[in-house]
């Protein structure tokens, strides 16, 4: 379905039956552009809709987890918990993108706009000022994104605005109890935005509506320019205006707190030209561009692929750059996918034709070709990316790969490198005999055909053993050490 389509059925919903049939025929045409078989296609159920729209259903809805933050501490971050819920959210955005477009100020969580969009806001300008708003989502409670369903462009009946904005909802504890409240529930908890739901951002959006539209006419008012990404608000003009206890940041202070939110006075800065300049992690000069350290990052993680090969890198590196960005996710990170993603944001920053950027995605490249050629890909697609004597990889590492054996004849093996234990497979040409001869045996790491990573022990002949250069643990590490340093 297209958004026009959506649109025009949600505008007529005034029943919970309504609001049923569009999410099941959004969700069913989801899984037929899928290419899945729609025969198999698992309705939601009135039970379910009805059931997860309470925000009282605390445990099948949301877990709560915490990542690091690059400026320290911890942000607790709230998903939900079960691929039900998660698609029933998902179905609902879906409604919610086709019927509301954001304001012209607000550069996150939408369509054909970025941090770098926003960052073009403020180029070339003498005075950057940025603030950041306290405890964003949380701050957003479940009335008034009710009372926001029931204006326009949405004009949802109060039970179907009801039933969307118990779903986007989670409840939390009270900071302090408040006495205003009848009853002994309202005064323990309260109803608001969960941080990692799927419909927070775009809802977070349309809370800000009165938002943008107060403190683009306060820029106006002082002749800045003015754009919001989140819960990141950037000012920016030629002149000063922003003395602390001047009428600009008086004022500015006044509308954010009649609009339900605190500043983060912690996140307050004035950035002037001369200094760096940054909006939402860019550098804003005459031109846009990212820092020194982001390039010299891309730089050095080919560098030590180039040198010490790709699974020497993934061992040494990745965890400890996994452990510095401090985000939770399954599974090892993959170094070609990391690069790619830095390579691209690079690209969108500093455009395709940048020298620098030119240099850096060739020499990846040649990298990736150089571990992935069709010389090192089976019929079956798997591709062996580095093949090393399981003797040799043994005493390179410092480690010791030990040959597991589960019921049913199944069987996995583990070395632990860097403090990090890694899950091995066998192939299956490997007999009993074979494993207590490591002489006869190989590991390679391997990528199958979805991308996905992973070790191999298996005969020495499987595939053809190269010849990589000598690891040098002590110089891998002084290298590494100096990268993370950076």
């Amino acid at each position: 379905m297209d958004k026009t389509q959506i649109t025009q059925i949600a505008s007529q919903m005034s029943t919970r039956e309504d609001l049923l049939a569009l999410l099941n025929r959004i969700k069913q045409d989801e899984i037929r552009e899928l290419g899945f078989d729609t025969d198999k296609f698992y309705p939601f159920t009135m039970k379910h809709l009805l059931y997860y729209c309470n925000p009282n259903h605390v445990f099948h809805r949301y877990h709560q987890f915490k990542i690091k933050k690059k400026s320290g501490g911890f942000r607790q971050i709230t998903a939900p918990r079960n691929q039900s819920f998660m698609m029933l959210l998902q179905t609902v955005n879906e409604i919610l993108k086709a019927m509301y477009s954001p304001s012209d100020y607000a550069m996150g969580f939408t369509e054909e706009r970025s941090v770098v969009t926003n960052a073009s806001v403020h180029k070339g300008q003498n005075y950057v000022f940025n603030i950041d708003l306290k405890d964003f989502f949380p701050s957003v409670e479940q009335r008034r994104v009710l009372k926001r369903f029931g204006a326009k462009p949405f004009n949802f009946s109060p039970e179907i605005a009801l039933l969307l904005s118990g779903l986007c909802s989670m409840r939390v504890k009270r900071e302090q109890a408040d006495e205003t409240q009848t009853h002994d529930l309202d005064k323990e908890f309260v109803y608001v935005l969960p941080q990692g739901a799927p419909t927070s951002p775009i809802i977070t959006n349309m809370i800000c509506d009165t938002l943008d539209r107060r403190l683009a006419g306060l820029a106006r008012r002082f002749g800045l320019r003015y754009s919001r990404y989140a819960d990141d608000i950037t000012f920016s003009s030629m002149h000063y205006v922003y003395a602390e206890k001047g009428e600009f940041r008086k004022e500015l202070a006044r509308i954010i707190g009649s609009q339900g939110f605190t500043i983060n006075d912690t996140k307050t800065r004035l950035q002037k030209r001369g200094s760096r300049q940054e909006v939402t992690g860019i550098i804003v000069s005459d031109k846009l561009n990212v820092t020194k350290k982001y390039v010299r990052e891309i730089r050095s993680l080919l560098y030590i692929w180039e040198k010490y090969g790709y699974s020497a890198t993934m061992a040494k590196f990745l965890p400890k750059y996994k452990a510095e960005k401090g985000h939770v996710k399954k599974g090892n990170p993959d170094l070609t996918n990391v690069l790619d993603g830095k390579l691209m944001y690079l690209k969108m920053v500093k455009g395709e034709s940048d020298f620098v950027y030119a240099r850096l995605f060739e020499k990846f490249q040649q990298l990736v070709a150089k571990d992935s050629g069709g010389d090192k890909k089976n019929p079956y697609g798997i591709t062996y990316m580095e093949t090393v004597p399981l003797l040799k990889f043994e005493q390179d590492k410092n480690t010791e790969v030990a040959i597991f054996h589960k019921e049913e004849g199944k069987r996995y093996a583990t070395f632990e490198f860097n403090g990090v234990k890694q899950v091995v497979s066998i192939n299956k040409d490997v007999s009993q005999n074979d494993e207590m001869q490591k002489e006869k045996l190989a590991i390679s790491n391997c990528r199958n055909p979805k991308g996905e990573q992973f070790w191999l022990i298996h005969l020495v002949n499987k595939v053809t053993v190269y010849n990589l250069k000598p690891v040098d643990i002590d110089e891998l590490n002084n290298d590494l050490d100096s990268l993370l340093s950076t």
